[in-house]
């Protein structure tokens, strides 16, 4: 491939990188309006559920977050009483983040929310499609992964 080639793939990923996050910003923000947690929080509340045992720290790293702004976020999150902080049980000095009942109650519902909003989306692809379309965006997520983690390394 060439480098004039290259650029326009560039432009177009560009644009389509733009006009899909300013859909599912509009998106999320309709959905949560009503919620007791932002489209950020609840991003955050299901990258803790995901992890399982998760940290702060790996918050920050895997969202690529300051970490000063996830502590803001978890503060709220804690106040709001949808996560707890448990300190770990072989290091005192870590402290694990755990979703609380109601927390784990707001996830269901906004998946459920996310389900019902994407829904026509699903209904407009086949399946085959469908399955193209995730097959493809795992891979491009995994790519695009590996080149943040050698951006991160070049920073260290």
């Amino acid at each position: 491939m060439d480098r004039k080639q290259m650029e326009q793939y560039i432009d177009v990923y560009s644009q389509f990188v733009q006009s899909i996050n300013t859909s599912i910003e509009a998106i999320q923000k309709n959905i949560f309006k009503d919620s007791l947690v932002t489209p950020d929080q609840f991003n955050i509340l299901n990258e803790i559920n995901v992890r399982g045992i998760c940290t702060s720290s790996m918050l920050a790293k895997e969202t690529n977050v300051k970490k000063s702004t996830i502590t803001a976020t978890i503060n709220r999150l804690v106040e709001k009483g949808v996560v707890n902080r448990i300190p770990d049980e072989q290091d005192r000095r870590i402290i694990i983040l755990q979703l609380t009942e109601k927390g784990q109650q707001i996830l269901i519902e906004g998946r459920a929310r996310i389900f019902d909003a994407l829904m026509p989306l699903r209904n407009s692809l086949t399946m085959e499609e469908f399955e193209n379309l995730n097959t493809s965006l795992s891979s491009i997520a995994a790519q695009l992964k590996q080149l943040q983690k050698g951006l991160n390394q070049d920073e260290e």
